[in-house]
């Protein structure tokens, strides 16, 4: 084998790969990436046996093959070249590269020990929004379980059916929807597409989308798969039955606390400097025009403020992990905030243009 290519375009093809490189330490083929010609194009392979991504790249092929290259090794030597052109040349293991005055030549492995991977794309494809699902991941992945409650909380439940995707994430404590309309140029989905995409695909396919024209998904049985043209990412799906959420999110109430978003971020940011895993609450007085903000650590100290709000209630105290506030309020951009308030050891709401967040308080 033997290509051509320019430095900048092979680093930014082996960039896309690297998330999925080098997981599996006991299988030394995995910490390769495969190499192959393909007519006019190179085409990239890593995986990690649960994801699979592929990369294509314009190259000047001088000689056809097939050859698997130690991923780290090679993207660090490709990081460090000139920004000029690179030549490629495998010979039975060992691996030649040149650039100007610059040679290196590695090590590789028998690219026939790399595991045979899902490489076919289905021909019925789903037209997404980039910038809808970029903003949906945004607005649910936060909420992923990250404790070892249920494996089906440690992925983003995905819905599509009809003209709507929704997206939909918990840890138990808190959750997250949010709905949009699939493209005007995608035809309606009649047979509901449902799965749940582990959080670790869920970064790989934002890295893969970000700064792309548009993206499809195909359904393969357990297999998911985005192509955004030049890159295809296959990922194994979560299995195991995701609750019926609908029935965790409250009717609309007429009882809302509305608030500067801020304002009271910031309040509680202040607030988490005195969390630690045994005193993670802070308490939220609310009343009709002023709302306090108080949390105390016997081992550290105690914060109260006061803040303005709008409240349509009866006045109560209710209790949360500022964290799980904090999460919320740091990815929205209104400034007005209104939140649903259902009684002290209810839940609060917000709801926003097809986005509703539902958090659990706490007792202390």
């Amino acid at each position: 084998m033997k290509f051509i290519i320019k430095q900048s375009s092979l680093l930014e093809g082996l960039y896309r790969l690297g998330g999925v490189v080098g997981e599996k330490q006991n299988f030394p083929i995995l910490n390769c990436v495969l190499v192959k010609t393909e007519k006019d194009k190179l085409k990239f392979i890593s995986t990690s046996l649960e994801i699979t991504i592929i990369t294509y790249l314009e190259s000047s092929i001088e000689e056809e093959g097939i050859v698997a290259i130690p991923f780290k090794r090679f993207v660090s030597i490709v990081r460090e070249l000139p920004k000029e052109e690179v030549i490629v040349e495998a010979y039975k293991d060992n691996l030649h590269i040149k650039s100007e005055k610059i040679e290196f030549r590695i090590n590789c492995i028998n690219p026939e020990e790399f595991p045979e991977v899902e490489e076919n794309i289905e021909e019925s494809l789903i037209k997404l929004s980039i910038s809808d699902l970029l903003e949906m991941i945004k607005m649910t992945s936060f909420c992923v379980g990250r404790e070892e409650l249920s494996y089906v909380f440690s992925g983003i439940l995905f819905e599509i059916f009809e003209s709507k995707i929704n997206l939909v994430a918990t840890d138990g404590k808190r959750l997250s929807f949010i709905q949009r309309p699939l493209p005007s140029t995608q035809p309606p989905i009649n047979n509901k597409i449902k799965f749940i995409l582990p959080i670790k695909s869920v970064y790989e396919v934002q890295k893969i989308i970000k700064d792309k024209e548009e993206v499809f998904i195909f359904v393969k049985g357990n297999d998911i798969g985005f192509d955004v043209k030049d890159t295809i990412l296959i990922t194994k799906t979560i299995e195991g039955e995701f609750p019926d959420y609908s029935q965790y999110i409250p009717q609309p109430t007429q009882d809302i606390l509305t608030l500067k978003r801020s304002e009271f971020l910031s309040s509680l940011k202040r607030a988490q400097i005195l969390s630690i895993p045994e005193y993670q609450g802070v308490k939220l007085n609310i009343q009709k025009t002023q709302m306090s903000i108080s949390k105390s650590t016997p081992q550290l100290g105690e914060l109260k403020e006061v803040i303005n709000v709008s409240y349509t209630g009866t006045p109560l105290e209710i209790s949360f992990n500022p964290n799980y506030l904090i999460d919320v309020l740091k990815n929205i951009d209104d400034e007005d905030v209104k939140f649903e308030i259902y009684g002290s050891d209810k839940p609060a709401v917000l709801r926003k243009d097809d986005f509703i967040y539902l958090v659990l308080p706490i007792k202390m």
